[in-house]
């Protein structure tokens, strides 16, 4: 972690005593701050979550479905030719 993006954003929250007696004593064992104790394991599992939500994971059967899918796809339906067949969207101008 960045010391100086640590010093820009703020956080706080509440305890109790021995709570925080606790994690200071195992921040100090572990030769941390108290802040980089706590931080560390918060955001490497708000990575994980992170990563869970933006990744598609599939089995080996549905990698085989997948190419099978993606190599022999299926002929568009009358709806979704119809789809096609209508008119462009006509483009915002971002300078408007």
């Amino acid at each position: 972690m960045e010391a100086t993006a640590l010093r820009q954003a703020r956080m706080e929250f509440k305890t109790t005593p021995d709570m925080k007696h606790l994690l200071s004593k195992a921040a100090a064992l572990n030769g941390l701050d108290l802040t980089s104790f706590v931080l560390g394991p918060a955001i490497e599992k708000a990575r994980k979550v992170l990563y869970e939500h933006t990744s598609i994971m599939l089995s080996l059967q549905g990698q085989e479905a997948l190419v099978q899918m993606l190599t022999h796809p299926a002929p568009p339906t009358p709806a979704m030719k119809e789809l096609m067949a209508m008119p462009d969207l006509p483009w915002r101008n971002e300078d408007d």
